[in-house]
């Protein structure tokens, strides 16, 4: 049998020899951690100095075009008269006389006669009205003798002593000039209302419709027909805000007129705009006079077409390079870049811009955002042109 001593031994020898092998295991651990992150390092360290590059973007560019820029915006109107004028008399009476121009789609210049009312009424009132006046200014001349005897008389009476309104006969006085000036005014009216007889206008115009004829007995404000001034007539176009915008004040420019089913051109000037927006539309109207008015009829649609302001220096280039509303990608160094530019106007597919640098040319085709600063690829060089 062994003894305790012997035993103590023995398990302090295998307490030993674990520890031992414990401190081996970890040594051995820490050494393998170090030889991976070694390895593992340098494998990525290699993979990443050895990845080729993303292979490069194809893209297409053009090369913008430095010009001036004349805007120009196309409208569609509609000739308008700001009123039909009603052909009625101001007087009645039965209708002796008819000119030719009273006739439906017939000119007449300014204060022509279109047809006249049986005068005679309107003479015997004027004479009338010359009796009247005749009769008040002699009865005033009858008060102002009396008066002048009664103040002769009122000094010999009463002599140093003012007279009184009275002894002077003022109120007669002042009644009596009254009803003179009232038989003037009558006279003025009865020679007016003779002077109506002759239905005439102060423009130059064309008649719409009319039912005057020889014999028809008139009354005073009743409408016979309907005739419109020539020279109020305008061409109503209807304008988006945002093409308005692009006008820069619209009133005063000039505009080119013209009328597709019979081939007529004509110059105009916007003379004024639209005080609200059309509420189905949205859009404001532009009032256009034309210099010629007169081969012009209400209703016809106008093609129109208004010069805008002169951008005198720019590059235009096809709209499809926009990015967004402000942006295009350009090829600077054979790699693609983005930019911001001026955007100063927008034409038939193409956009008119202020200057900017675009390196080798601006990108037509769309290209992901992630291939901002790859290589390009390009497939062409066209210029771009308007």
């Amino acid at each position: 049998m062994q003894t305790s001593t012997q035993k103590d031994t023995h398990e302090a020898e295998k307490s030993g020899w674990v520890g031992w092998l414990q401190i081996g295991a970890i040594i051995a651990v820490i050494v393998l951690a170090m030889i991976l992150t070694t390895v593992l390092s340098t494998g990525g360290e290699a993979t990443r100095q050895t990845a080729p590059e993303r292979p490069a973007t194809p893209v297409e560019i053009a090369r913008p075009v430095a010009e001036h820029h004349q805007i120009e915006i196309a409208l569609t109107g509609a000739v308008s008269t700001p009123a039909d004028i009603s052909l009625s008399p101001q007087v009645g009476g039965r209708v002796i006389e008819v000119s030719d121009a009273v006739r439906a789609g017939a000119f007449f210049e300014a204060n022509d006669v279109l047809f006249r009312i049986d005068p005679r009424d309107y003479e015997v009132a004027v004479s009338r009205a010359q009796a009247g006046l005749a009769d008040a200014r002699s009865a005033l001349d009858q008060l102002t003798a009396e008066a002048e005897i009664n103040q002769a008389e009122w000094r010999r009476e009463y002599p140093g002593r003012e007279i009184t309104p009275l002894a002077a006969r003022e109120p007669q006085l002042a009644a009596a000039r009254a009803a003179v000036e009232a038989a003037q005014a009558d006279l003025a009216q009865a020679r007016l209302n003779l002077e109506r007889t002759n239905i005439r206008f102060p423009f130059r115009g064309r008649v719409i419709d009319s039912r005057i004829a020889p014999g028809l007995l008139v009354s005073a404000g009743q409408s016979y027909g309907a005739v419109y001034d020539i020279e109020s007539l305008e061409v109503v176009a209807p304008i988006a805000p945002a093409e308005l915008a692009r006008l820069d004040e619209a009133v005063g420019r000039q505009a080119m007129l013209s009328i597709t089913e019979t081939g007529l051109s004509l110059n105009g000037e916007i003379v004024r705009e639209g005080a609200d927006l059309n509420p189905r539309t949205r859009f404001v109207d532009l009032y256009i006079a034309p210099d010629t008015p007169d081969q012009l009829r209400p209703g016809q649609f106008v093609s129109v077409t208004v010069t805008g302001p002169d951008l005198e220096r720019g590059l235009m280039m096809p709209g499809s390079a926009l990015v967004g509303l402000d942006q295009v990608r350009i090829v600077r160094d054979g790699r693609i870049e983005e930019v911001t530019i001026e955007v100063l106007d927008r034409w038939d597919g193409d956009v008119f811009v202020a200057p900017f640098d675009y390196a080798e040319g601006v990108i037509l085709t769309p290209v992901p955002e992630n291939a901002l600063g790859r290589r390009a690829n390009i497939l062409n060089a066209d210029e771009a042109r308007p």
